[in-house]
């Protein structure tokens, strides 16, 4: 629905996945009441957030073939810190010490497969405030 881009409280969605299929239904999800851009590997979400990094959150998976939900972190602490506050990691439970370590170390949100719609929403909708340009 058109109208629907229009909505007051409408919000910008990053989802980085390399699993096509989760990544389309979180896009299809999010997408009912947000604007969504799905990206499938830690360096496409890297590009597309130094072309554009106007998202209210970033639901982003934690391990990943290419660059990893950590690398892509660190990656923006140097570039981009102001998104930092704007993750959400996704993990499938499966951690190894370093991703154990990592969440441990970072404030940010983690949620785990298979979500609950009320959760992933509340997410979005709470998500820090963007700052001005």
């Amino acid at each position: 629905m058109a109208e629907d881009k229009d909505l007051p409280g409408r919000k910008r969605v990053l989802v980085v996945d390399d699993e096509p299929l989760l990544a389309s239904v979180l896009g299809r999800i999010l997408g009912v009441r947000h604007e969504v851009v799905v990206v499938h590997s830690g360096r496409e979400a890297l590009d597309t957030l130094a072309r554009d990094a106007d998202f209210d959150r970033i639901f982003c998976d934690l391990m990943m073939g290419d660059l990893t939900g950590m690398d892509v972190y660190d990656a923006l602490s140097s570039r981009q810190p102001e998104l930092l506050a704007r993750f959400v990691f996704m993990t499938g439970g499966g951690f190894s010490e370093r991703a154990r370590t990592f969440l441990q170390s970072v404030p940010v949100p983690r949620i785990e497969k298979p979500f609950e719609l009320g959760v992933l929403h509340a997410l979005v909708e709470d998500a820090p405030p963007r700052a001005g340009p």
